[in-house]
């Protein structure tokens, strides 16, 4: 059975490289594929060029325009308000990346073994088409979703019950998966705290394009790494990974193992700290990110 899917794509002056993409996504093989488009209030035209797609293009519906003021709020507000049936798919589309003709065939074929969610190694390249391979698929480690997402969101692919979990989060404007600022971590957390499957594919599906407007991207390079580490002293990732906890226990609070990191998180003492950092080898799942967890911990930088 041809597996059906829709894939929800986040816009934000887009035009440099959005045509290639949603070409590599209605070209996907061996699915039946359709898109729902929102933007984020763009003043490049992209708005303009997606309506002009869609009176020509049966797979492509564009949401009303609303300015969700972020890549996070605005794939929220597309799990919510993206029309879906009962026996549909959800994909996850940045608006840069060149997607693979058999990328989300892959993916269907992990949700029909009994995954609720899918995401892959990718192949990062940039503006001279130097193209570095993006390891993701580690271990899972017993808490990861804690402290990290399975890879870039543009990777995912969610079964339906997956994506019910995630709007019934969602649907609470106040909750802790709105307040978190990476969705794919968000959704990871909401996966794993519900102890639902998940697949870390350990082949890229994609090629992820690496450029000055990423929100995030591969992290590659001197600068990635001072960025990275003035989220963490600035707090940032710990606080993401407290709201990570809260959206897991969201539905089913009586995790007491959850419950005692929760509490390690809040407490800055060295004897917490101690306790906190013999925990990074289930916290992250690269060897070399657990070493460096737990050194930050002990610290008192993390």
């Amino acid at each position: 059975m041809t597996a059906r899917i829709v894939v929800l794509l986040a816009t934000f002056n887009g035009m440099p490289y959005l045509p290639d993409q949603l070409r590599t996504i209605l070209d996907q093989q061996d699915v039946a594929v359709r898109v729902v488009a929102s933007d984020d209030g763009s003043s490049d035209g992209t708005a303009q060029w997606l309506a002009e797609q869609a009176l020509t293009e049966p797979r492509l519906t564009l949401l009303p325009a609303q300015v969700s003021g972020s890549a996070a709020s605005n794939f929220y507000r597309l799990l919510l308000d993206a029309e879906l049936d009962d026996d549909e798919l959800v994909a996850l589309a940045d608006q840069d990346d060149l997607w693979y003709p058999d990328k989300l065939a892959t993916c269907a074929a992990h949700i029909e073994a009994g995954c609720s969610g899918v995401s892959s190694d990718v192949m990062a390249f940039g503006a001279h088409r130097r193209r570095s391979y993006i390891r993701k698929a580690f271990a899972q480690r017993r808490f990861d979703h804690v402290c990290e997402a399975p890879g870039p969101g543009t990777s995912f692919l969610l079964a339906q019950d997956l994506v019910t979990r995630c709007r019934t989060l969602l649907a609470d404007a106040d909750g802790p998966m709105r307040a978190m600022t990476g969705h794919d971590w968000a959704i990871y957390a909401a996966a794993r705290g519900a102890g639902l499957r998940w697949k870390i594919l350990d082949t890229p599906t994609l090629d992820y394009r690496q450029h000055e407007g990423n929100v995030m991207g591969a992290r590659l390079g001197v600068r990635a790494y001072t960025d990275r580490l003035r989220l963490v002293t600035s707090r940032w990732h710990r606080h993401q990974s407290q709201l990570a906890i809260a959206v897991a226990r969201s539905d089913t609070p009586d995790q007491p193992d959850l419950r005692e990191l929760e509490r390690l998180l809040h407490d800055t003492s060295a004897r917490a700290r101690w306790s906190l950092a013999r925990h990074a080898n289930q916290l992250r799942r690269r060897r070399l990110d657990q070493a460096a967890l737990a050194t930050m911990v002990l610290l008192g930088v993390w």
